[in-house]
């Protein structure tokens, strides 16, 4: 049996299955806790799916979206982790964002898994790269493989720090991923406005264990969170990209 967590990571994966069978690899890329999760290894569940998007038309992405979204071949493919019903709204769609809420009805829950699929134009996709989800997913669900257009490791912290620095509500989860991605490889030297690494600093710096454990440690399996629940680690998250963000300024 699934977990809630890994049946949204299913559905995830099997949307962009459809989708990139669809649309030219050149023209979106997978981001954001995706993005790690199926290309960087990450332990932490994605919520959402957020990808960029260009030279799609918006009523275009819509129509292919929807028809997605409604199709049977979609939900043929999750009946065989437990999903017995799709429904989907498509609260916002502008130029800039479009945004679909999803509802996946389970075989072993009378009430429904809730995640969110979001394209933005905001950003220029020339740094995606096209990979293979990792194998480790991949055997997890019995998937064959996937390649999929994504970020790549240096484009992916660049995303985190701006994350970091601009959102309304600072997430603890864009901390735990800059230090993932640190961990895996150093970044090539890149150039921020003081400003920015100023407001990374401040957001870093107002995110308490409690916020830690409820938007990143709820967000692993079980035997994961036994070893990441600890406040001496958090510290040790947030002191390695706090330095990473000083080394920025020099």
């Amino acid at each position: 049996m699934y977990t809630p967590k890994a049946i949204i990571e299913i559905f995830h994966l099997m949307f962009l299955r459809q989708f990139s069978a669809q649309i030219d690899s050149n023209l979106y890329a997978v981001k954001g806790g995706c993005n790690l999760r199926f290309f960087f290894n990450s332990i932490r569940y994605s919520e959402d799916l957020d990808l960029d998007i260009r030279t799609i038309q918006m009523q275009t992405l819509k129509s292919k979206v929807d028809k997605i979204l409604a199709s049977l071949p979609l939900l043929k493919l999750l009946q065989g982790y437990g999903v017995t019903q799709i429904s989907f709204s498509a609260p916002k769609q502008t130029e800039t964002t479009q945004r679909w809420k999803i509802q996946l009805q389970t075989s072993n829950s009378e009430l429904p898994l809730h995640t969110k699929i979001e394209f933005s134009r905001r950003a220029d996709v020339t740094e995606r790269e096209l990979g293979s989800v990792g194998m480790r997913i991949c055997q997890a669900y019995g998937l064959s493989p996937t390649r999929l257009s994504h970020y790549g490791h240096d484009a992916a912290v660049a995303q985190k720090v701006l994350a970091l620095a601009n959102r309304t509500l600072t997430q603890a989860r864009d901390i735990f991923d800059l230090y993932h991605l640190l961990h895996i490889s150093k970044p090539q030297a890149a150039e921020y406005e003081p400003e920015v690494l100023a407001k990374a600093q401040e957001a870093l710096a107002s995110i308490s264990f409690a916020d830690y454990k409820s938007q990143v440690v709820n967000f692993m399996e079980i035997d994961q969170q036994e070893i990441y629940d600890s406040d001496d680690y958090w510290q040790t998250i947030s002191n390695q990209v706090f330095q990473y963000l000083s080394e920025l300024e020099r």
